[in-house]
């Protein structure tokens, strides 16, 4: 592997140009950072003494610039100019190769400056502190005074205390290439170390060394300080056990047997390994997967065991399907009781896909989970039931508790023997059999309804919610909602319209199976009527699911008479009965009465106004479906109407055109039914009122029946009086009246029953307004007749702020 090399000291000539401490030289194309990054980490404060007998500094950095670079640095004496403390670094930049720590005493390490500035690649395919040679150094130490070094050495990798050797440098050497050779390759390699260092407070590395000597004091607020030579544990903290139980592992292996225990490890490795912790039940793991078929692992602890338990589930997504059984088949065995323990190797055991260890984690779980519920435990999380034959014992089980008292029940039944499961163990039990796919049966489920929760629903008082265990079987079991909804379905409407509108009903807002009644009785009772026919429209929709899901109390038709009373209240008119019609169309079941209910606003005359939603309701009739069951009253309703229609069309043409002796459907009038006789006369009076002038309707007054006269006068006093008045209409009559020869008789009559009326209600300003809307040469006459009518009556007052 070739590293780029780099020389640094204080010299004549080198890369900067002048003398002092500089580049001498180096490998062409290194960083400038790097260079930069190497001259502060190379900076050498020899101690006092013989410079032959300073020590030698080989120190490590993962990262400089970018770069591992490796130095090894020797005190020089005296500068080129004198100055004494002159050091020489000599560093080696580049990844890969030989760890570090090896390199120490190895024969390629320069000291002197050299005149050529150009530095050739060096290869360095091995160093002098090999795993042979440190396996016998470690071997001679304490074995637990190296596994807390090294746990200490993981821990300030990862951002701990770094660790301060009070040695020489040779040992100190010695220390770290054991340590590196120990940890995982990864980590050694991320181990930043110095084996000497005067001033460690300003040093980064992991590992430093001071010589002995050296007051240690100072050093052990910021640093875990340790001299290795007289080895006291004291000064070396407990490891965490997982850290501590790994170090153990690779100490126990040495330096030489860790090589083949790290590679073994990194086979079943996910690739996130960092610190010894993270790597310990990677190691428990690959020795119970390495250890002789039936033989027991002996150097494996309980809690090594419980280690590997919790790493498995996320193992399972790398490892060996194979692997991964065999680790969930050992570790089972150990005790597993906790049921998160079990649910997750229950999902390794789904991971294999090995069938005989799917159906014993299945079985595990499944029994423990019920236990524990049947005990008042929580519904554990779990994963849906594989093995078949577990799953036909486990729902045949969760049926039995669902139908019997649990254990210590507290809900009596009859003769104070508890009968059903209370709803707050159902929840529980429902819960986890959903999770692992073993819902009982429909029919299970439903009894379970209609036995314990229908009747829990129907005695609560109005206006109160179920309780929570209740309020969740509802809302996470159609079934159960089915069968407490046919229990509901036999309490009396009244009470259940109660339920319905309160928290009960709420619950079965949603549903589309067993609660049809229950929302139709909600959306009833909860409605404003802004909109009746829309109301309307979705209770049938609500009848129409009801009926195709089987829901109890469902009516046999999307509409009858009884919901439209409902909906509209009674004494309809025709606007609710055409809007009703409207909403029958093809496709919604209707029953025998609701033709009559469409038809009963045609029986009656409309009130003033709604006549032309009266005509719409008719013509709305005579071509809907409905036509053949409405009443035989209804029908005549409809021919009358017809008939005159169609005579008052071509009177009024007629009467329009000018003919002197139009014969009016007077005859037709007499022998029609009441309502549409009405109806007609209301048209002959509004004809009079607004689309003819005043002779012509002079002239139809004068000789028509008292019945036609009779509806005149009505509609005439209706729009005079009214609030405001109709000025338009009040001029007409006025001429038709009093200057288009009504007759004296018939036009003294509107007088006094029509305008005189109407005169003493309007102000000044709605007398104006009539004279306006007369021709001029009658105003004059207008102005005479009001004055002396109020003249002799004395109609004096105040009418809307005006003086009368």
């Amino acid at each position: 592997m070739g590293f780029a090399q780099l020389y640094y000291t204080s010299c004549e000539h080198g890369l900067s140009g002048y003398a002092g401490y500089q580049f001498n030289a180096a490998t062409p194309g290194v960083d400038q950072r790097v260079l930069q990054e190497v001259e502060r980490f190379t900076v050498y404060e020899p101690p006092g003494g013989r410079v032959e007998e300073h020590p030698v500094n080989l120190c490590y950095s993962p990262d400089l610039g970018g770069y591992p670079v490796v130095s090894r640095i020797v005190s020089c004496g005296p500068d080129p100019s004198g100055r004494p403390g002159n050091y020489f670094a000599h560093s080696l930049v580049g990844a890969g190769g030989p760890l570090a720590a090896e390199l120490w005493d190895a024969d390629f390490w320069v000291s002197a400056p050299v005149s050529d500035r150009d530095l050739p690649v060096l290869e360095v395919p091995g160093g002098p502190l090999g795993r042979a040679r440190t396996d016998s150094w470690v071997r001679r130490r304490p074995p637990e005074l190296v596994v807390r070094l090294l746990a200490a050495v993981d821990a300030a990798i990862a951002g701990g205390r770094p660790v301060v050797l009070v040695a020489d440098s040779a040992t100190v050497a010695h220390w770290v290439a054991a340590l590196a050779h120990l940890l995982p390759p990864d980590r050694a390699r991320a181990m930043a170390f110095s084996t000497y260092c005067a001033s460690p407070q300003e040093t980064f590395a992991h590992v430093v060394g001071v010589p002995p000597g050296v007051d240690p004091e100072p050093l052990r607020g910021r640093f875990t300080v340790v001299d290795p030579v007289v080895g006291a544990l004291d000064a070396l903290p407990a490891p965490p056990p997982a850290s501590g139980e790994a170090a153990a592992r690779a100490v126990a292996a040495g330096t030489a047997g860790a090589e083949r225990l790290w590679q073994a490890a990194e086979r079943r490795a996910g690739g996130r390994e960092a610190s010894l912790a993270d790597w310990h039940p990677v190691l428990v793991a690959t020795e119970l997967l390495t250890a002789p078929s039936g033989a027991p692992s002996t150097g494996v602890t309980a809690a090594e065991l419980r280690a590997v338990r919790a790493w498995l589930p996320a193992a399972v997504e790398w490892l060996p399907a194979r692997d991964a059984a065999a680790l969930a088949d050992r570790v089972v065995d150990d005790g597993a009781a906790d049921a998160r323990v079990l649910a997750d190797l229950q999902r390794v055991a789904h991971r294999t896909g090995s069938p005989a260890l799917i159906g014993r984690l299945d079985r595990l779980v499944v029994h423990r989970c019920l236990d524990g519920i049947v005990a008042g435990a929580a519904a554990p999380a779990a994963l849906p039931t594989r093995s078949e034959p577990v799953r036909e014992a486990a729902r045949e089980r969760i049926a039995d508790l669902l139908s019997a008292p649990f254990p210590g029940s507290a809900a009596p039944g009859r003769d104070g023997v508890p009968e059903w499961t209370p709803p707050e163990r159902a929840v529980e039990l429902l819960r986890w059999s959903r999770a692992c796919g073993l819902v009982p049966s429909a029919l299970a489920l439903e009894r379970y309804g209609h036995g314990v929760v229908g009747p829990l629903l129907a005695a609560a008082p109005p206006g109160d919610a179920p309780g929570p265990a209740v309020e969740a079987l509802l809302s996470a079991h159609p079934e159960v909602r089915r069968g407490a909804a046919a229990r509901l379905a036999d309490l009396t409407r009244d009470r259940l319209g109660e339920l319905a509108c309160g928290p009960v009903g709420a619950l079965f807002t949603g549903d589309r199976d067993g609660g049809a009644l229950l929302r139709e009785l909600r959306r009833l009772g909860l409605d404003g009527r802004e909109d009746p026919a829309r109301l309307l429209e979705e209770v049938a929709v609500i009848r129409v699911g009801g009926r195709a899901a089987g829901s109890p109390g469902v009516p046999a038709h999307d509409v009858d008479a009884s919901l439209l009373d409902e909906v509209w209240g009674r004494g309809h008119g025709p606007r609710a009965a055409l809007r009703t019609l409207r909403v029958l169309g093809t496709g919604v079941r209707t029953a025998p009465d609701v033709a009559g209910w469409v038809c009963a606003p045609l029986l009656a005359a409309p009130p003033v106004g709604a006549e032309p939603a009266w005509h719409a309701l008719a013509e709305e009739v005579a071509g809907h479906a409905l036509r053949g069951g409405i009443p035989a009253e209804a029908e005549r309703v409809l021919g009358d109407r017809a008939a005159l229609e169609a005579a008052l069309d071509s009177w009024s043409r007629t009467v329009e055109s000018g003919a002197a002796d139009a014969p009016g459907p007077w005859a037709l009038l007499a022998r029609s039914h009441p309502t549409p006789a009405d109806v007609s006369l209301r048209a002959v009076a509004a004809l009079l009122l607004d689309r003819w002038g005043p002779p012509t309707a002079a002239r139809v007054l004068r000789d028509c029946p008292e019945e036609v006269f009779v509806a005149y006068r009505e509609a005439a006093a209706h729009r005079l009086c009214d609030d405001p008045p109709d000025t338009g209409a009040a001029a007409r009559v006025y001429l038709a009246a009093l200057r288009s020869g009504l007759g004296p008789g018939r036009a003294a009559v509107v007088e006094q029953e029509v305008l005189l009326p109407a005169l003493a209600g309007w102000g000044r300003r709605n007398t104006g307004r009539v004279r306006r809307r007369l021709p001029r040469e009658e105003a004059a006459g207008f102005d005479l007749w009001v004055r002396g009518h109020r003249s002799r009556r004395g109609l004096f007052g105040v009418r809307g702020g005006d003086r009368v």
